[in-house]
């Protein structure tokens, strides 16, 4: 089973923002331009964490991620023209 992640970012150099984009791209779904909702398991969050680790910089970029509890994934509330994530499948290498 899977837990609803929500990952936050905000990273100075461009290139290390879109290597982090990127590489969340491959874990979940952005639904803003710095957020990305995310369906995993601890094992690939555990990973996922650990390739953000690598591509950012601790002393410039920040990093958040909220793991949600499923009562409070399913009160997620979207308006405008976003929608909800779902849990699909990821190729996680």
């Amino acid at each position: 089973m899977s837990d609803f992640w929500v990952v936050c970012f905000d990273v100075r150099d461009q290139r290390r923002l879109q290597k982090i984009a990127r590489e969340l791209e491959n874990f979940g779904v952005r639904v803003q331009k710095s957020i990305f909702e995310c369906h995993l398991g601890n094992r690939d969050f555990t990973k996922l964490q650990k390739r953000l680790l690598g591509l950012m910089n601790r002393e410039e970029d920040h990093l958040r991620c909220y793991r949600l509890c499923p009562r409070d994934a399913r009160a997620v509330e979207v308006d405008g023209t976003g929608k909800k994530s779902l849990d699909h499948d990821y190729f996680i290498g």
